[in-house]
């Protein structure tokens, strides 16, 4: 075979890497950062106090914008179906059709309980948060309507479509799965025992949950068994986990840490926040963005 043709095919088939150097962005936001979401060549920060920035390049300025969260703290943002969602403390939902222009406060049906997460699948909206609420609604400007669930700890975290089966995950270790989030929620065995779940993500045919005590757990199907894996974790809490560009990454209370195979090896990479609280992961456009306590931003691109 022609030397050069054999190179090409090698570069070609060469396996995906992990995202190991992480570097800190300027940015105006001021408290922790809680939401990173990716849409229409725009990049969306979201925080406590209710503040909110976009960027272009998220290497490159971010600029603040008027959330209408006023002081109340935002606790995630989604792009999906043409729109952003905005969610937070005191039962608060936004929308807005362009991140850097006009944010408007829609009635969410959680009253004063925050939201914590919101997801989009199927052609539904599905909002989830304390008190045990989830929330669903065709369209985000619209009515959301509160369905049943058999959750009983308080706080959903987490909520995610993939594969046809949305998932929820909250404290106390509990799990719960639909088809249709409208209609019933059917508990299952997280194997996290009474540990609270605080992330969920899929990619690559694989679910990955996590947690409090460092556990995280894989399954094929959110309806059968989730295996928990051995980590680097110790006892570090994990907060938010993604999956983009073929690897796996988990921020923490303590350190980011990534992987290829979420069932295999996770490796803790340098820590750009110094120990300090992360909250937030994204992939998007070929990079990663993450954000977390004092207001920082980093970014990397896996295997560099």
């Amino acid at each position: 075979m022609n030397l050069s043709l054999q190179g090409l095919m090698t570069k070609r088939t060469r396996v995906a890497e992990e995202p190991v150097t992480w570097t800190l962005q300027s940015n105006p936001l001021t408290t922790h950062i809680h939401g990173i979401t990716y849409g229409k060549g725009i990049w969306t920060a979201v925080a406590y106090g209710g503040e909110m920035a976009t960027a272009v390049e998220p290497t490159g300025e971010w600029t603040s914008r008027t959330s209408s969260f006023g002081s109340d703290n935002i606790m995630e943002v989604t792009y999906a179906n043409n729109i952003w969602v905005a969610i937070g403390a005191s039962g608060k939902l936004a929308t807005s059709v362009e991140p850097t222009g006009t944010w408007t406060q829609r009635t969410s049906s959680f009253g004063s309980s925050t939201i914590r997460k919101v997801a989009y699948g199927d052609g539904i909206w599905t909002a989830v948060g304390d008190d045990n609420k989830i929330a669903t609604a065709v369209e985000p400007t619209g009515t959301w309507t509160q369905r049943a669930n058999p959750f009983t700890s308080s706080i959903i975290q987490s909520v995610v479509h993939a594969n046809g089966i949305w998932t929820a995950v909250a404290w106390s270790g509990e799990m719960a799965t639909a088809v249709d989030a409208t209609g019933e929620w059917t508990s299952r065995t997280s194997s996290f025992g009474s540990d609270n779940i605080w992330c969920l993500g899929y990619g690559n045919g694989v679910w990955v949950a996590s947690g409090k005590y460092g556990k995280l757990a894989t399954a094929t199907s959110p309806t059968g068994t989730w295996t928990q894996r051995s980590n680097p974790f110790g006892s570090t809490s994990m907060t938010k986990v993604a999956y983009g560009g073929g690897a796996w990454a988990i921020v923490s209370q303590n350190g980011i840490f990534t992987a290829l195979d979420p069932t295999s090896t996770w490796t803790s990479q340098t820590d750009p926040y110094s120990g300090d609280d992360i909250y937030a992961i994204r992939y998007a456009n070929g990079i990663w963005v993450s954000g977390g306590n004092v207001s920082q931003i980093a970014t990397a691109v896996n295997g560099v």
